[in-house]
């Protein structure tokens, strides 16, 4: 077969090879430069958007750095907690959460400065609670609503890690009874255990379609 460019110089025949080895390049470039920016965690915070000792706070600035990073960390280890220190309100109630991404928050709680140290939560949203200048407690919402017994074997297997006693399956039952009968919600609460150095009560609360919302109250042991 004829040469279909007789006139065409060597070194021409080289040119796709190079532009794919600069494509090639660039690319390698990027993934090592650009890819770790997006999908790395937020670096280490700066001192107002935590306290000094690195635990979360809820200014505007501590806000923003728990929606980036998703790892509120609180101490209750040194009962009572000053609410104002932390940028919370002396008096209300402070809402984390849901995030716009949709994705949970890896909440943790210490206790004390022994074992056992308080908990992870994994949430969709948490909420703190202060009064008279103190931290009073901390809601810790579970993601979704669960049917009796969904809510009965998570209620059941949360206890093995927090130490309260969850509710008789009959006062459950009841609860869920007695949203389907009046409309309303129903709620049935475990006892208050400290095994963790913390107080934690587990609480469900049902609604008419039979389905309930789980969620953990938490409070300073002492203070």
């Amino acid at each position: 077969m004829s040469d279909l460019n007789p006139h065409r110089p060597e070194w021409v025949r080289w040119i796709p090879a190079v532009i794919l080895v600069v494509i090639m390049t660039g690319m390698a470039i990027f993934g090592v430069v650009a890819v770790p920016r997006l999908t790395a965690d937020p670096g280490p915070a700066e001192t107002d958007e935590v306290t000094d000792l690195n635990w979360s706070v809820f200014t505007d600035d501590g806000l923003a750095y728990i929606e980036a990073a998703r790892t509120p960390r609180i101490d209750l280890s040194s009962p009572p907690v000053d609410a104002v220190g932390l940028g919370l309100p002396a008096d209300g109630a402070t809402t984390v959460g849901p995030h716009e991404t949709g994705l949970d928050y890896r909440l943790v709680l210490i206790a004390t400065d022994e074992q056992p140290n308080g908990a992870l939560f994994t949430t969709p949203q948490f909420t703190v609670s202060t009064s008279g200048g103190r931290l009073q407690s901390v809601r810790v919402e579970e993601r979704g609503a669960f049917d009796f017994r969904e809510t009965y074997l998570l209620l059941a297997d949360r206890s093995a890690d927090l130490g309260y006693t969850p509710p008789e399956p009959a006062r459950l039952a009841a609860a869920v009874t007695e949203a389907r009968e009046s409309g309303e919600p129903a709620v049935v609460r475990s006892n208050r255990s400290l095994s963790t150095g913390m107080g934690v009560t587990a609480e469900a609360t049902c609604f008419g379609a039979g389905f309930c919302q789980v969620s953990y109250v938490v409070t300073p042991a002492v203070g």
